[in-house]
């Protein structure tokens, strides 16, 4: 109970401590969205403000180069000198512009002067300045091209552009020389680093210029390290140029490692508060749920509880406290408890009753006899188990229909529970051979069979004296409306621990001993395990191969048939193998009787149909065009979907109708002759070829045989195997080949096994051969190793010259086997 309870608590507890960590993560998860994105924002604030510096402090160098550029064309001696086209005075003129203006005012940091014509070609050029530009070099070749290219009026602005040379950044301006009309041109090379470096006490910020390499022009000292980037703002700005691409990019950083510390102070006092506040609800909530949920609840908990323990306690009622809601659950409960009785009571009477006779069914019946014989018994008390099969009954049930069969059923449950009441009159049992007997149950089992368990019995005389009242109390006739029945039962009788000690062993044993009653006419018989032991095995045999069908413990071989003109196998009959436990494959004439006898014919056919099919597939998706034949039993031409289930089958492995054959004999013909006319026309229309199995032995008519769709017949064995001994047979086998080919039907002949027999058939015009002699039945991968190397492979069929007609002779074929005579 305390750990129940504490359960529910932590439970609840539980539940309210994850929605206060719900509620606070989602409040630490907004705060750090939002916290993300301000920082976001500062960073977008700090781009726009370094995009608009460097622009405006490009725009400054713009400026400056054109003043520097107007200044210096103004001078007497640049104007003569350039007049004259006098080198060496240009040159003097422009060194001096880096000695005299730059050394004193800060204004630009000159790289280079560069003097052109109008046509741009080279003029002059400063002797001093960058390195790189040294020896003619244009720094910004694209800008000359455009300037070039200009016309009109705008041959008179001034032009400038960003660029690139050797890895480092240029600014070049060109301005016209002489005004309005220019008579040449003078382009200013400056650093742009130098004007862009004022950025960083324009802004007040750390700066980095990075060259397009990668590599770091400039950077500030108060740049922080890669370790302590994290706590860090950066703002870039790439300068661009349309037609050269990047040439630098500047960078702008701010320390906010202060504002992490403040967020992070800030987080800490926010989790301490809710966690407080998430521990005073828990507290308060647990409070009020004790006083108002908890206890009421597990009130009611516990009384679920005793009543899975106990369901007689379903009647007791719990008494409503707690909330509103808690006594309505509990009133709800009561009224749910009273309806689970009655369900239950009335479950347990359906679960264990029999509906018709009101006698306990078979569950119940079993359920006791495993109590009767469970190992945990300390003393082993005796007992006799009774099975009872009525006589005549499915006679009566088939003549007068179900209803009666029922009522019939009604009153012989009544006379039989009877017996073991001591208080009837009808059959009352002797006092001593009462008061042996304890707690005895009379069941039915189903149908018209019943059984039933009479404690204490520990001697023939006792169970025969049982069984002779239950017989007695079958004499006399029952009356149902205006008919009368005289119906009576077979009793089988065992008695524990003499005949076994297990419920299915009884059961078995039981059923063993009324099938012996039965067929004896007797009345009752007990258990006997010499006279009964084949029947125990035809039993056991029968469980062992239900189960081998459903786990697939079958094996399918294969009996090759060869077709003596052309000397090739044609055909192979599929025939199942069971392995059997702890014995080798057990043959089909050995159990084929007994899944006939036990309902297991239909799902063991299906089964051999199924795989047959499907390792025909598989022969003629590997090149050996072979057909298969299966047999058939007369319960399958019965089964109304059966000729739908081999369509399925055909069109499940993509077989082609014509490559089954189905055989049948003639006694399963001639059971049904119309029922099975009509079956086998169907599959004859499909395309399936029909066989007659075993042709000689049963009494089939031959005017009846003519009317079915009927390709060929088996000559059985028996005939076969003495034919060249005994002359009777072998009329008998050249009348039946006569008689099949009259009829256009080809004829195979079983039991070949030397070579003798298979050279008087081919001189008698059989048309296929099958026996030991050509293959004995082999596994699939056996035959298909046989198939390989046996000169019947049909691997390669012979194929028929093309200058043979129809009408003209079979050009002879050259046989696989000395002893295999020419075709006729």
């Amino acid at each position: 109970m305390v750990i129940q309870r504490l359960t529910m608590r932590a439970s609840l507890s539980l539940t309210i401590v994850v929605m206060g960590l719900l509620g606070l993560g989602l409040a630490l998860a907004t705060g750090e969205a939002y916290r993300h994105q301000m920082l976001e924002n500062q960073r977008a604030a700090m781009g726009g403000l370094l995009r608009l510096k460097t622009l405006d402090l490009l725009k400054d160098l713009e400026i400056k180069s054109r003043d520097l550029g107007l200044t210096i064309q103004h001078g007497a001696a640049f104007r003569s000198a350039f007049a004259g086209r006098d080198q060496i005075n240009l040159v003097k003129q422009l060194n001096n512009q880096f000695h005299q203006y730059f050394a004193t005012v800060d204004v630009v940091k000159l790289q280079k002067l560069q003097v052109f014509d109008l046509n741009f070609a080279l003029v002059a050029e400063s002797s001093e300045g960058a390195p790189a530009l040294a020896n003619k070099i244009i720094a910004c070749p694209t800008l000359v091209d455009q300037a070039r290219i200009r016309q009109g009026r705008f041959r008179l602005l001034p032009i400038s552009q960003l660029c690139q040379f050797s890895g480092l950044p240029f600014h070049a301006q060109i301005v016209p020389i002489g005004g309005l009309r220019p008579t040449g041109y003078l382009q200013i090379v400056t650093d742009p680093t130098y004007s862009l470096a004022k950025i960083e006490t324009a802004l007040d910020m750390p700066l980095k210029i990075t060259l397009v390499p990668g590599r770091v022009f400039y950077k500030s000292e108060s740049w922080l390290p890669p370790d302590a980037m994290e706590h860090a703002i950066v703002a870039e700005y790439p300068l661009e140029v349309p037609s050269v691409g990047r040439v630098l990019t500047i960078a702008v950083m701010q320390d906010i490692h202060p504002l992490y510390q403040k967020l992070a102070m800030t987080r800490y006092m926010i989790m301490m508060a809710a966690g407080l506040v998430t521990l005073l609800v828990i507290a308060i909530a647990l409070l009020a749920l004790q006083n108002t949920t908890l206890r009421p609840l597990m009130a009611l908990h516990e009384q679920l509880r005793s009543v899975r323990k106990d369901r007689t306690r379903l009647s007791e009622s719990l008494t409503p406290t707690g909330t509103l809601e808690i006594k309505e659950l509990a009133e709800d409960f009561n009224a749910l408890s009273a309806e689970l009785r009655d369900l239950h009571r009335m479950l347990e009477r359906m679960a264990f009753t029999d509906t018709l006779t009101n006698l306990p069914n078979r569950s119940l019946f079993h359920e006791r006899l495993q109590q009767c014989t469970a190992a945990v018994r300390a003393v082993q008390s005796p007992f006799a188990l009774f099975v009872m099969d009525l006589d005549r009954f499915k006679e009566v049930n088939d003549s007068f229909g179900h209803d009666i069969g029922d009522q019939l059923l009604k009153q012989v449950s009544s006379r039989l529970n009877g017996v073991l009441r001591r208080t009837d009159v009808f059959v009352r049992l002797d006092n001593e051979t009462a008061n042996k007997i304890g707690n005895e149950i009379v069941a039915r089992l189903g149908g018209d069979e019943f059984a039933a368990i009479v404690p204490g019995i520990t001697d023939d005389k006792s169970a025969v004296l049982i069984a002779q009242k239950f017989t007695n109390a079958m004499q006399q006739s029952f009356s149902i409306g205006n008919h009368r029945f005289n119906i009576g039962v077979s009793i089988g009788i065992v008695l524990y621990p003499q005949h076994g000690a297990d419920p299915m062993t009884l059961l078995r044993q039981a059923d063993v001993a009324m099938y012996q009653a039965k067929q004896g006419k007797c009345g009752y018989a007990f258990f006997d395990s010499v006279r009964d032991h084949h029947k125990l095995q035809l039993l056991s045999l029968e469980r062992y191969l239900r189960h081998a069908i459903e786990t697939g413990n079958l094996e399918l071989h294969f009996q090759p048939m060869v077709d003596i003109r052309t000397t090739k196998v044609s055909c192979v009959e599929a025939l199942v193998r069971w392995r059997f436990p702890e014995m080798e494959l057990t043959p089909p004439d050995r159990f084929i009787h007994i899944a006939e006898q036990c309902g297991l014919i239909q799902p063991l056919t299906r089964w051999v149909l199924n795989h047959a099919i499907e390792q025909c597939a598989r022969w003629r998706k590997s090149g050996f065009p072979l057909d298969v034949a299966v047999n058939l039993s007369a319960m399958n031409l019965h089964e109304p979907d059966f000729v739908d289930y081999v369509m399925n089958t055909l069109l499940r492995w993509e077989v082609e109708p014509s490559w089954l054959s189905l055989e049948v004999t003639e006694s399963a013909v001639m059971t049904d002759p119309d029922h099975a006319l009509g079956v086998l026309s169907r599959l004859d229309t499909m395309g399936v070829r029909i066989s007659i199995d075993d042709f000689g032995t049963g009494y089939s008519s031959l005017a009846y045989l003519k009317r079915l769709p009927v390709d060929e017949i088996k000559i059985d064995r028996s005939f076969v195997l003495d034919m060249k001994r005994d002359s009777n047979d072998a009329v008998i086998v050249r009348s039946t080949i006569d008689l099949a080919h009259n009829m256009s039907l080809r004829v195979v002949a079983e039991g070949v096994e030397n070579p003798e027999t298979l050279r008087l058939l081919t001189t008698l015009g059989c048309d296929i051969v099958q026996g030991f002699f050509v293959s004995r039945p082999l596994a699939y991968d056996d035959l298909i190793q046989w198939l390989g190397s046996s000169a019947w492979s049909a691997k390669q069929r012979p194929s028929v010259p093309a200058s043979a007609k129809k009408g003209s002779p079979v050009v002879p074929l050259r046989l696989p086997h000395p002893d295999f005579p020419q075709a006729k």
